[in-house]
C-alpha cells in the first residue's frame, strides 16, 4: 500500500495523479474525508502511536473500500492494466456520467450518493493492483500510518511555505477554501508551545503569519514523527517541479513501480502546458510556474514574516535558501 500525505494545498493532487497514471494502481482520493474516524485523533501525540496503531490500520484499510464518487472517480482518468479494453474506454464515459447525475442531484437539492462499482479484491490480493492512497485531512497522522502499515510506503509531501501561504490565501479570495485558522489546533503543537504562540498570541497575528505558523508547526511534527523509518519518503514539492520524470522516476523506484510511458505521457502534458491561465483546482498544469507563483502574489513584506515564522525549524531549514 502507499500513501501520499501532505496539508491543504501543497501539490497533493498532481503528485497523486503522477501515480494514478501507472497502469497498475488503484487510486483512492481522500477517502477519510468521506468516512471520517472518530476513534483516532487528528493530531496523535508520540506517546499515544502505538497504542493507537491497530485501530489505524483498521480504519485506514477499510478506506480502500470507499467508493463514492469524489474518492474513487477523480478526474483525469487512465487506462488500467487490471481492466479490459472495453472496460478501459468505458470507464471514462461512465465516470462522466455519473459525475453529471451527481451534479444535477444537487442543483435539485436530492440527496445523491453517488458510488462507482467495486474492483475485485482478488485481483488486489494476487498482486495484480497496487493501491495508492492520498490524503490531506490526516497529515498529522502521517507517522501513525507509517507504523500501522511497516510493509507500505508513505511519501510525505512538502511545499514551499510561500507556495502554501499564497495559494491559501488565494483560494480563500475566491471563497473555494474555507476562511478558518486552526488556533486551538495550532497552540497545542509541541513547537508552538516552544515558541509561545498561544491561541491570544496567534490571534493578533496577520493571517499570512497565522497560516504560516500552522505549516510550520503541523510539518514539523510530521517530520519528526517519521525521522528514522524507512518506509517514509520526504517529498520536496518544489523538486519534483524542477525536475518532475527524474524526481518520479525515485518515488517510483522508492515505492517498488516501474517508471512506464503512460505516466511519462502525463508528465510531459504538463511539462508541455499551453492551456492558458491555470485554475485553483487544475491537475495538469506547468510545474515551475504553479511552484513559483507565490513570487508574483506575496509582496517582500509578506514573505519576510513568513521566513520568520519558519526559520530554525526541520521544516523550514528545508528551504532556508529558496526565499
Amino acid at each position: 500500500m502507499i500513501f501520499l500525505i501532505g496539508s491543504p494545498r501543497s501539490g497533493t493532487t498532481w503528485v497523486a495523479k503522477i501515480f494514478d497514471s501507472h497502469p497498475d494502481v488503484l487510486y483512492r482520493h481522500e477517502p477519510d474525508s468521506v468516512v471520517v474516524s472518530e476513534e483516532i485523533p487528528f493530531f496523535p501525540k508520540s506517546e499515544e502511536m502505538e497504542a493507537l496503531v491497530p485501530a489505524t490500520r483498521e480504519y485506514f484499510s477499510r478506506l480502500w473500500d470507499v467508493r463514492q464518487l469524489k474518492s474513487a472517480g477523480s478526474l483525469p482518468v487512465f487506462p488500467k492494466s487490471y481492466f479490459t479494453g472495453f472496460m478501459n474506454a468505458f470507464r471514462a464515459k461512465f465516470l462522466f456520467m455519473l459525475k453529471a447525475i451527481g451534479a444535477v442531484a444537487h442543483r435539485l437539492g436530492l440527496p445523491s450518493d453517488v458510488k462507482v462499482p467495486a474492483i475485485s479484491r482478488k485481483k488486489m490480493a494476487e498482486g495484480k493492483i497496487v493501491p495508492v492512497m492520498k490524503s490531506v485531512n490526516s497529515n498529522c497522522r502521517t507517522g501513525l500510518v507509517a507504523r500501522a502499515f511497516p510493509d507500505g510506503r508513505v511519501v510525505h509531501i512538502l511545499r514551499h511555505p510561500c507556495g502554501y501561504v499564497s495559494s491559501q490565501l488565494r483560494g480563500r479570495k475566491l471563497k473555494l477554501m474555507e476562511n478558518v485558522v486552526f488556533y486551538e489546533e495550532v497552540a497545542a503543537m509541541p513547537l508552538s508551545q516552544e515558541r509561545g504562540w498561544t491561541v491570544e498570541k496567534l490571534k493578533d497575528m496577520s493571517l499570512e503569519e497565522q497560516l504560516a505558523c500552522t505549516w510550520v508547526s503541523f510539518n514539523e511534527k510530521v517530520m519528526q514523527d517519521i525521522q528514522g523509518l524507512e518506509n517514509c519518503y520526504d517529498l520536496v514539492y518544489e523538486d519534483l517541479c524542477d525536475d518532475p520524470i527524474g524526481v518520479t522516476k525515485k518515488l517510483f523506484d522508492f515505492c517498488g513501480l516501474a517508471y512506464n510511458g503512460q505516466t511519462d505521457a502525463f508528465l510531459q502534458s504538463s511539462l508541455n502546458y499551453e492551456g492558458g491561465p491555470e485554475k485553483y483546482h487544475q491537475t495538469v498544469r506547468d510545474p515551475k510556474t504553479a511552484a513559483e507563483k507565490w513570487k508574483k502574489e506575496l509582496d517582500s513584506d509578506q514573505v519576510e514574516r513568513i521566513r520568520n515564522i519558519v526559520s530554525g525549524t526541520i521544516a523550514g531549514d528545508r528551504y532556508a535558501d529558496r526565499f
